[in-house]
């Protein structure tokens, strides 16, 4: 019994680990809420989640250091927002040091595009 119980324990770790080093391409949509009630601005972020946190908004590539992570929410930091993104739901939302808030629905990028292509051998040169 111990004997199995040992050979066992092992595989039973190791499917428990999460993978940091393979990195949750997602793109995310949504809109950008101005503190002065005008209308919201429709806004896409290009997110990756791994062992090191990029976000590309606007074109402009950061990233981010991390906060907090755990089984429901990833919490992160850049110099001009606080970001929080829930994995159950898919919800991003970006807290702006001007006030503004962006609330977001992110979903999986295909691997293979061009973008995810390009964002993942970005992420592993650094």
């Amino acid at each position: 019994m111990i004997m199995l119980l040992a050979t066992l324990l092992p595989l039973a770790v190791s499917t428990l680990q999460p993978v940091a080093d393979t990195p949750i391409l997602l793109t995310c949509s949504g809109s950008l809420i101005e503190p002065q009630g005008l209308d919201p601005i429709p806004m896409t972020v290009l997110l990756t989640l791994g062992s090191k946190i990029t976000i590309e908004t606007k074109g402009k590539h950061s990233n981010a250091r991390p906060l907090s992570s755990n089984v429901v929410q990833t919490k992160f930091a850049t110099k001009t927002f606080t970001g929080e993104y829930f994995h159950y739901s898919g919800d991003l939302f970006l807290i702006f040091r001007t006030g503004h808030l962006a609330r977001l629905l992110c979903a999986p990028r295909s691997a293979s595009s061009p973008i995810a292509q390009s964002i993942a051998s970005t992420h592993a040169k650094r």
